[in-house]
């Protein structure tokens, strides 16, 4: 029997796991039967992660939680990442045991949950693995989310679809939990603000439509142009949207050519707002946009919550079970131009106001408190449990993601719709 209060450390390694965790951490603070330990050591330093963590808890509560594992890099080369990994293996087996930790919680797929996950599993604490289960077969994330499935002891997923892919994994059944997103949580207040408490808060005049731009490197096509696809990208926003707010390229390989290509259009064009995240102000500023581009998740899950319409670019979140707010585009200027022109059209909007989010309607954080809380308790033997032949028969047959119009390679029912018209 674990004692109380139970000690759990969450792992945030950049801002891709900080906004989705930020509810979970909240949650995981304020219980008075936990106590928490926020393990960092890629993008953040620990003032700074301090600073981005949710404002429920005071900053001093915060900066007692946060375990630095590592500096923050500096470069991200794929040499910078195999010297960090290293680092932060080393690191979290020392602060596992320092902190005496019982549960050990992490989101997503990024790369360096390869280093922060197996000395849990070498130590015997319980991993809870968030947003397991998903599809993104344009970057190398897929590969390092399901080798973490197969790590985790307990499955906090947000669709049903990802739930069927863990069994398919071999994951019994009583270990996988259908939450919901937890990022939505931190969304079901946000409301739009007016355009001069905007303009403050991005620190440009805002001239509508409004694009919330997020381009990352697609890590799956490691010879990819990246720097010319996100220059285009962007462009293709400046010629639609009156302004475009960006953000940075995560923490991939392929980031600086990206950073600079955006650097440079930013440079000439001053409609275009490059600032290097949004933080604590992400979900006023999603609210408060006209579209959201590029190929970040926060379309795919984030933006159906608060109604708006969103372009999904390339191939990086190809397989991904997304609204029917969504349009797809190949890249490419014209391509994305196009796509945001179907999504800014009054008809698209109205469409977009109204259709269900398929990760959840809020609530996440809750659920996965009561299965963090168990998860200490549960047998470490983790039996793989085959399919029935039955069932592996039609495994496959997951549920349908949303219809969508893509615009450059497949033609979806709003294109169709307009043809009859």
């Amino acid at each position: 029997m674990v004692s109380a209060p139970l000690t759990v450390a969450a792992f945030v390694g950049t801002r891709a796991d900080l906004g989705p965790l930020s509810p979970v951490l909240e949650a995981l603070q304020s219980a008075d039967d936990v106590t928490l330990r926020v393990l960092t050591g890629v993008m953040y330093a620990a003032d700074d992660l301090v600073a981005a963590l949710p404002t429920s808890a005071p900053e001093e509560a915060w900066r007692a939680a946060v375990v630095p594992l590592a500096d923050p890099m500096t470069d991200v080369s794929v040499d910078a990442q195999l010297e960090q990994g290293a680092v932060l293996s080393r690191a979290t087996g020392l602060a596992l045991r320092e902190h005496s930790v019982d549960v050990l919680v992490v989101l997503g797929d990024r790369w360096e949950l390869l280093y922060v996950v197996p000395p849990a599993v070498l130590l015997g604490v319980p991993v809870v693995h968030l947003h397991g289960g998903e599809v993104t077969e344009g970057a190398l994330d897929e590969r390092v989310r399901h080798a973490v499935t197969k790590l985790a002891d307990q499955h906090c997923v947000a669709s049903e679809d990802a739930a069927v892919r863990v069994r398919q994994l071999g994951e019994p059944a009583e270990r996988i939990h259908v939450t919901g997103a937890p990022g939505l949580d931190r969304l079901a207040g946000a409301r739009p603000l007016p355009d001069e408490e905007l303009a403050a808060l991005v620190g440009t005049a805002v001239e509508r439509p409004l694009a919330l731009f997020t381009y990352h490197p697609p890590t799956a096509q490691p010879d990819a142009p990246m720097g010319e696809w996100a220059r285009a990208a962007v462009e293709a926003a400046l010629a639609t949207c009156g302004t475009v707010v960006a953000t940075h390229p995560g923490m991939d390989d392929g980031r600086d050519e990206i950073l600079a290509a955006l650097t440079a259009v930013a440079a000439r064009e001053p409609r275009l707002r490059l600032v290097a995240a949004l933080g604590r102000d992400y979900p006023r500023v999603l609210a408060s946009a006209d579209v959201v581009v590029g190929n970040s998740s926060s379309g795919v899950i984030e933006a159906a919550t608060v109604h708006v319409p969103a372009v999904d670019i390339g191939e990086r979140q190809r397989g991904r079970l997304r609204g029917d707010n969504v349009v797809h585009a190949a890249e490419g200027r014209l391509p994305v131009e196009t796509a945001l022109r179907t999504a800014l059209a009054p008809r698209w909007r109205e469409h977009s106001a109204h259709v269900p989010n398929p990760y959840g309607t809020g609530g996440a954080s809750a659920r996965i408190l009561d299965i963090v809380r168990s998860a200490a308790l549960a047998p470490r033997v983790k039996p793989f449990r085959d399919l029935p032949a039955s069932e592996a028969a039609t495994a496959t047959a997951l549920p349908a993601h949303a219809e969508r119009i893509d615009h450059g390679d497949r033609t979806g029912r709003a294109d169709r719709e307009e043809e009859e018209e």
